[in-house]
């Protein structure tokens, strides 16, 4: 007997359903951390405290950002390493235009993402440690000061431990995170590399400054904008540690001496800053 061309249609779509396992979530997300192959040191719990992230958005054809690098400077000298900053060039004054003597390009994907996502929109603005003041994520440079004055350092809810080893060009920053206090909320840790020293032209006010060092400038992710789980789905428990190790190459334009891996551990909800730390890639 002929079937119809409904019955065939409706029998394929029966046929493909049954064919097909039903996925259980929590869904794996995927992540390329290796093996971590080094021993940590034993943790102070005692001397552990919360410390503070700056993300300060620049730009070298932005006339008022070196005000931003100046006043960040201030506040690194005042805070120490309480104080941890990344530069992310993003926004129009960080394009390049080789033709009026800007050839260089800072911007990162990951860079450009959280300019995006944190609606940072003019430069010079700083996000601090990825919470909102005033109902707003950047803020402008009067208000750097204040809000880091008001950052509570304790109790933290987790220290990070940083070993680098480089090998050649290539560099495994292995990470242990332990968590000091219960933390009801999926968390992520994501790793950064910085670099400082790096010259090239900046204008500031009316001049270009060609000559002009740039600081703690992001080059990369290296797990993400928003960097991985160390759980299926996110959950960790107090008194717990955890390790997460990556790889990555060196170009040849990055001076390994000045570089620096910053691990960000975040709620992945509201994304506000837990911890940071910050460690060289190389150690003499």
């Amino acid at each position: 007997m002929k079937k119809s061309p409904l019955i065939l249609a409706s029998l394929f779509i029966i046929c493909c359903f049954m064919s097909c396992d039903k996925i259980e979530g929590p869904y794996i997300k995927y992540d390329e951390s290796v093996a971590t192959t080094v021993v940590f040191p034993d943790l102070d719990t005692a001397a552990v405290y919360k410390k503070i992230l700056i993300e300060e958005y620049t730009g070298h054809r932005c006339t008022n950002c070196p005000d931003g690098h100046r006043t960040l400077e201030g506040l690194s000298q005042q805070y120490g390493d309480t104080l941890i900053a990344i530069g992310i060039h993003a926004g129009t004054f960080a394009k390049p235009q080789a033709n009026k003597g800007f050839p260089a390009d800072y911007r990162t994907d990951e860079g450009t993402e959280m300019y995006t996502d944190f609606a940072v929109g003019a430069t010079p603005r700083a996000v601090i440690n990825r919470a909102q003041f005033n109902g707003t994520y950047g803020q402008d440079i009067s208000a750097w000061g204040q809000i880091i004055n008001n950052v509570n350092h304790a109790p933290a809810v987790a220290a990070i431990q940083i070993i680098n080893k480089m090998e050649g060009n290539t560099l495994t920053a292995h990470t242990k995170t332990t968590f000091l206090q219960d933390y009801y909320f999926p968390v992520k840790l994501a790793l950064y590399v910085i670099e400082d020293g790096i010259v090239s032209p900046q204008i500031d006010g009316g001049d270009t400054i060609a000559d002009y060092t740039h600081n703690h400038v992001l080059r990369k992710s290296l797990n993400g904008t928003y960097g991985a789980y160390f759980s299926e789905n996110g959950q960790v428990a107090a008194k717990m540690s955890y390790t997460k190790s990556y790889k990555t190459e060196c170009p040849a334009e990055w001076n390994k001496q000045n570089c620096y891996i910053v691990a960000i551990l975040m709620d992945e909800i509201t994304r506000e800053v837990l911890q940071v730390e910050k460690c060289a890639f190389v150690n003499e």
